[in-house]
């Protein structure tokens, strides 16, 4: 992992994860959907005047939204990294404890 990534706002830094869920295989849904495992996420965002924390954390596998990294800077795609907001995580597959 690139250590001077450190995401801001609501923003996370995810690790692209290819395995199978047990339910559904990644590949049945990387067309629309991608699973990240967590690196690096920013401490949260001020919306209608309140502060709103991400709900995920370092070591979470999520799936994204279609398209939630989109933003990502060509640089980091090609190593498999991405940037993405928090709002665009689907669910919390399962977490891996970080030494």
């Amino acid at each position: 992992m690139d250590n001077n990534i450190k995401p801001i706002l609501d923003y996370c830094y995810g690790k692209k994860v290819e395995r199978d869920t047990g339910v559904v295989t990644g590949s049945d849904i990387r067309d629309t959907h991608q699973l990240y495992e967590i690196m690096a996420v920013g401490e949260g965002v001020y919306e209608f005047g309140l502060f709103i924390k991400p709900s995920v954390k370092v070591g979470d596998i999520v799936y994204t939204q279609e398209h939630a990294e989109a933003d990502t800077p060509k640089e980091l795609e090609q190593k498999d990294y991405a940037l993405f907001r928090a709002s665009r995580v689907m669910a919390i597959v399962e977490h891996k404890e970080v030494a």
